[in-house]
C-alpha cells in the first residue's frame, strides 16, 4: 500500500486535525509556557487533563459530523534547540516524543469507527522562530536537525509527519527529504503570511513547486495554517497546482500571530463565522478533505467547519 493509500483523507474522507492550542493553554487554563513548549505539560497533572480535554472535544466535534481526526500538535516544538532551551537531553525528548504519540493513540482508539477514522500524526515546528524569521536552515542542514524528531516518531508509529507554519522553503525542502528518507508520510503546511505569500517573499504556487522540485513530490500533499482565511485567500490563485493543496487550519481571527501571542488573552473570534468562511472554501475547492483549526480555536470551532464543510460536501454529492 502506497503512503497516500494508507491515508483515509487521501480517498475522500472529510477529517480535521487542531494546532496552535498553545495560546488556549496560556490564556484559558493559564499555565506559562516555557518559550511556547506545550510538550512538557504531559508531566505535569493538571497539564495532561487540560490537554486530554481539549483534544477530546477536538475529536467529538468532529466524530458528531461524520469527519475523522488527525490527532496531533503537542510535538510542536518537541525538537532538540527548543528542548535543549527547558532542560531536556536528547534521550528525554526522544522518551517524551514517544509518550505523545501514545497519548494521541490512547485517544483515538477510543473514537474510531469506520465512518470516523483516526489517525496519530507526528508535528514538527519549524527549527527557529515561524513569525519572527531570522536565520534559517539550509537544505541539508534542515534534514539532519528534522531526521531526529522523525525517527522517533517512526518508532512510536505514528501514522504521518505534519510540518506546521514553514515560512523557508529550503527548511521544507530539507524536512521534506528527511520524511521520505524514513518512508514517512509527510505534510507541509506552510504560513502564509498577510498579502498570501510566505515570509521570504514566495507565492504559495512558487514555495509548492519548489519543494515538489526538489524532492520528487514527496509531500502527499500541503496545508495553510495560523493565519484567517481573509489573510490566505490571496494566495488561492487559480492553476493546476491548488490540486497539491489538502487541507487548511485557519486561526479564529484575523490578527497578525505576534500580536495574538502578547495580547494577554484568548480572541476566538466567532465560530459560525469562521465556519462560514472555510464551506465558502470548500464550495471552490472540492477536493480538500483536512479541515483543521489553529490559534484561538477549540471544539466550538470544529464543529461549526464540519458541519458547514460537511453540508456543503453534502449538497455537492446530491447534485
Amino acid at each position: 500500500m502506497s503512503q497516500e493509500d494508507s491515508l483515509p483523507q487521501m480517498n475522500g474522507q472529510n477529517m480535521t486535525c487542531g494546532g496552535g492550542f498553545e495560546t488556549w493553554l496560556q490564556y484559558v487554563d493559564g499555565f506559562e509556557l516555557r518559550h511556547f513548549c506545550a510538550f512538557e505539560l504531559i508531566n505535569d497533572k493538571r497539564g495532561l487533563a487540560c490537554l486530554t480535554d481539549y483534544q477530546r472535544k477536538l475529536v467529538e466535534a468532529a466524530v458528531e459530523n461524520g469527519f475523522g481526526v488527525i490527532n496531533e500538535g503537542l510535538h510542536y516544538r518537541a525538537s532538540r534547540d527548543w528542548g535543549e532551551l527547558i532542560g531536556f537531553s536528547r534521550e528525554a525528548l526522544e522518551e517524551i516524543n514517544i509518550r505523545g504519540i501514545e497519548f494521541y493513540r490512547d485517544i483515538a482508539k477510543e473514537y474510531e469507527s469506520p465512518e470516523t477514522p483516526m489517525l496519530v500524526g507526528g508535528v514538527i515546528g519549524p527549527r527557529g522562530d515561524a513569525y519572527n524569521v531570522g536565520r534559517t536552515p539550509n537544505v541539508a542542514e534542515a534534514e539532519d536537525y528534522h531526521s531526529e524528531q522523525i525517527q522517533t516518531f517512526k518508532k512510536a508509529g505514528a501514522d504521518l509527519v505534519s510540518a506546521l507554519t514553514f515560512s523557508s522553503v529550503e527548511e521544507a525542502i530539507g524536512l521534506a527529504k528527511a520524511a521520505k528518507a524514513e518512508g514517512m508520510p509527510v505534510v507541509i503546511s506552510f504560513f502564509i503570511a498577510k498579502g498570501g505569500k510566505l515570509k521570504g517573499g514566495e507565492t504559495l504556487e512558487e514555495a509548492i513547486a519548489a519543494v515538489d522540485a526538489a524532492t520528487d513530490n514527496a509531500p502527499v500533499y500541503y496545508m495553510i495554517n495560523c493565519t484567517h482565511p481573509t489573510e490566505f485567500a490571496p494566495a488561492l490563485t487559480a492553476g493546476d497546482w491548488i490540486n497539491r493543496l489538502g487541507g487548511f487550519m485557519p486561526n479564529a481571527v484575523a490578527m497578525e500571530t505576534l500580536d495574538l501571542c502578547k495580547l494577554g488573552h484568548l480572541e476566538d473570534g466567532d465560530p459560525k463565522e469562521l465556519g462560514g468562511q472555510m464551506a465558502e472554501i470548500a464550495r471552490r475547492l472540492p477536493h480538500i478533505n483536512v479541515w483543521g483549526g489553529c490559534c484561538g480555536t477549540d471544539g466550538r470551532h470544529i464543529a461549526e467547519i464540519a458541519r458547514q464543510v460537511g453540508k456543503v460536501r453534502c449538497d455537492n454529492a446530491a447534485v
